[in-house]
């Protein structure tokens, strides 16, 4: 008779501990998050250290695209996108010439 109620509490416990389990959604975030403020001391003219040192490293950095960087930010939750947030930077001559948010 014992071993049927710890036989019941255990698949309880378990029961109820999965259930918890699928009920939870991951949130995951990848890539840049850049501030709004970071991006309005953005200036064109700006050496490439100096976007670095403002924004950090961007996410992608094109290897045939030398002058173009990527920063990308994206935030999901449950499999489906909640926020992204794209910002490119392009360069000539190691200086800072375009921006498109």
């Amino acid at each position: 008779m014992m071993k049927n109620i710890y036989r019941i509490l255990l698949l309880l416990t378990l029961a109820f501990t999965l259930g918890n389990c699928s009920s939870y959604k991951l949130e995951i975030q990848q890539g840049n998050a850049v501030p709004p403020e970071a991006i309005a001391k953005l200036k064109p003219g700006m050496s490439k250290a100096e976007v670095i040192a403002l924004l950090g490293t961007p996410l992608l950095r094109d290897s045939f695209q030398a002058n173009r960087w990527d920063y990308v930010f994206y935030l999901r939750q449950a499999g489906k996108e909640k926020e992204r947030k794209d910002l490119v930077l392009f360069f000539d001559n190691n200086k800072l010439t375009q921006i498109k948010k």
